[in-house]
Parts: C-alpha cells; structure tokens; sequence
C-alpha cells in the first residue's frame, strides 16, 4: 500500500473538520450579515426619528388648531342661539297675538304634512 494513503478513520476526521470549518465560516458570514443589517436599521432609525417626530409635531398642531376651531364654532353658536332666543323673546313679548297666529299656522302646515305622509303610505 501507498504510504500516503489515507484511512477511512483519517478521511472522516478530514471531512469532518472541513464540515467544522464550514460550519463555521458560514456562521460568521452569517453573523457579519446580522450586523451589517442592524447597523443599517440602526442608521435609518436615525434618519427617520427626526422626520417622524415632525411629523408627529405637525399632526399634534393640527389637532390642537382644529379643536380651537370646534371650540369656537361651539361658542359663535351658542351665542347665536342664545340671540335667535332673546330676538324671539322680544317678538313674542311685543306681538303676543301674531305670535300665537304663526305658532298655530306652524302646527297646522306640519299636521298636513304629517298626515298627508301617512296618506301615501297607506295608499302604496
């Protein structure tokens, strides 16, 4: 036999040392690939946040501008309410007797309309 031949013993210990190494390399290829991933997150991270954050201060700022705008809408309303009564107050004090008229005049135009609704539904 030649010398330099190798026994199965040997070839597996050979072969599983070059598996090993494989093993190895692919699991620091593999970690670098890791890293490298984490760093780019971490870098986007850091260029996203600012935009993020203006965005979320833009988002805050228009909430805040349009519940002042409801807040108003509110109060002008009320305001307007509270004169449409006062105004009203006023004719029904000066015109008692108009003011029943119209009042009365109201109740019926809805009554008609009231029962000419039923009607229709009836009829269909």
């Amino acid at each position: 036999m030649n010398s330099t031949a190798k026994s199965p013993s040997q070839l597996a210990d050979d072969l599983r040392d070059t598996a090993q190494d494989a093993v190895e390399t692919s699991r620091a290829y593999a970690q670098n690939a890791v890293d490298a991933a984490g760093q780019k997150v971490r870098n986007l991270r850091h260029d996203v946040e600012p935009a993020v954050e203006q965005i979320a201060s833009r988002v805050q700022q228009a909430v805040q501008r349009g519940l002042e705008a409801a807040s108003k809408s509110g109060v002008r309303a009320q305001e307007r309410f509270t004169d449409a009564a006062q105004v009203t107050s006023r004719y029904i004090a000066d015109q008692p007797v108009r003011s029943v008229l119209i009042a009365a005049a109201a109740g019926a135009a809805i009554t008609a309309l009231l029962v000419l609704a039923t009607r229709r539904r009836d009829d269909y």
